[in-house]
């Protein structure tokens, strides 16, 4: 039948209903995290309360004052697809979301210092949306693809800093990681013209996994000279549990027609069939190694940075075999990383101007991703406007644009095979509130 032209694509859809692959490994830890771009820097007037705990801990030792910090911000993602040159639907999405509260407390101590920190905050978003639709090849019956991701990964950290030399710090800080993303995949055929026995197809995968698990951090900061700064930072690889859950609907109306048949009027047949699955496994991320200069000029800093990300070291953990061979999982999806992952190379530079009560600060940030060696795959930039009161009340503004690129490419039953190129788009529009006690 016609309208089976593209099952081959949709059976490997229900790939995750049986087995686990490399990609289902790197997915809670890819592409950039939270903290924001002008907020990576290794200045320490630069620093705001999420980039120490989830950038470099070191930075804590610069807070004079023990504050307490909330912002929220409303995201829209979007995804314009593009085929032979052509743009097509470009869906869109928005909402009103929580991104951290922070709490920052200098102990007193003789000398030196000495800061403890803690924070609830989202560091990674899985936000992403696109869809795609054509007619088949002969111009019979129209075809349409949507992909969708929703959720996020948040951390629940602790860090401390403290001063080991009169111009070097040290900071560490371990966080508990929760999570969850919620996908899904649409495929559906519909019988504009009328011309085959059904009226319309619909295949659908829902894949959500949760995840929960730990992280550490090192941190250093040594001030060179007084304008210039030296800042290291490791994270090692985390572990993340992940309980996943699947389900494949296929739905198919078809068209009965008895018309030429006495006292028989047109029936409708449909043809339902769901499959589901459930599995747990651990998954240990990427060991990350940060570097960054800081210039310091009053009132402007400034800083650049880089981050190294070994995805050779990220690994599945669990008691789950092959389908096909029969074999653990863990030594495949080893050489499958092996095969297809890269390393990642993240760069970002930060500005600020800082003339209290007024702070503006720019940043820019771009890396490859894993799967895709070059440099600008994914790109962000940063704007932000501080203003502190002398009450001790401050509100700061931010405005976060971060692009990538994936693609809704698919081979035909008939052996076509079509390119399709999504240029993602992600925005936050950042409010928060920061009360120094």
């Amino acid at each position: 039948m016609k309208s089976r032209i593209l099952m081959i694509t949709l059976l490997l859809w229900a790939g995750n209903l049986v087995a686990q692959n490399y990609l289902d490994v790197i997915r809670p830890f890819q592409g950039m995290d939270g903290k924001a771009g002008a907020e990576s820097g290794m200045v320490p007037a630069a620093m705001v309360e999420s980039n120490a705990l989830l950038g470099n801990p070191a930075l804590l030792s610069y807070s004079e004052k023990a504050y307490l910090a909330f912002d929220i911000s409303i995201d829209q993602v979007a995804g314009t697809s593009v085929f032979n040159s052509t743009i097509w639907e470009k869906p869109q999405e928005q909402g009103l979301n929580f991104n951290s509260l922070t709490y920052i407390y200098p102990v007193h101590v003789y000398r030196g210092a000495w800061v403890w920190g803690v924070s609830l905050q989202s560091v990674k978003s899985f936000s992403s949306i696109s869809e795609f639709g054509d007619f088949d090849p002969d111009d019979d019956f129209y075809y349409q693809y949507h992909n969708q991701e929703t959720g996020a990964l948040s951390a629940l950290t602790v860090g401390s800093s403290f001063l080991v030399t009169m111009n070097t710090s040290l900071g560490f800080a371990v966080n508990y990681l929760r999570g969850e993303n919620s996908m899904i995949k649409v495929y559906q055929e519909t019988d504009p013209h009328d011309i085959y026995t059904f009226d319309r197809f619909v295949d659908s995968l829902h894949f959500t996994p949760q995840y929960s698990g730990f992280g550490a951090r090192f941190g250093l900061l040594s001030e060179l000279t007084e304008t210039l700064n030296l800042g290291i930072s490791v994270e090692f690889p985390s572990r993340i549990s992940v309980s996943e859950s699947s389900g494949r609907d296929s739905i198919e109306w078809l068209d009965w027609d008895t018309s030429g048949m006495p006292y028989y009027p047109l029936k409708k047949i449909i043809i339902a069939h769901e499959t589901f699955s459930a599995l747990e496994y651990t998954v240990w991320g990427p060991w990350r190694l940060g570097l960054g200069l800081g210039f310091v000029a009053a009132p402007l800093e400034a800083s650049v940075n880089y981050r190294f990300h070994t995805y050779r070291t990220t690994a599945l953990k669990g008691d789950i075999l092959d389908p096909l061979s029969g074999n653990n999982l863990e030594a495949i999806i080893d050489e499958q990383i092996s095969d297809n992952i890269q390393n990642v190379h993240e760069f970002s530079a930060s500005l600020l101007w800082s003339l209290h009560p007024l702070e503006l600060s720019f940043a820019a940030s771009f890396m490859n991703d894993p799967l895709n060696y070059h440099l600008d795959n994914i790109v962000r930039m940063d704007l932000g406007v501080g203003y502190q009161l002398r009450s001790g009340l401050g509100f700061t503004w931010a405005l976060r644009n971060e692009q990538w690129q994936s693609d809704l490419n698919h081979t035909l039953g008939s052996g076509v095979k079509r390119t399709v190129e999504v240029e993602n788009n992600f925005s936050k529009l950042q409010f928060g509130i920061k009360y120094i006690l």
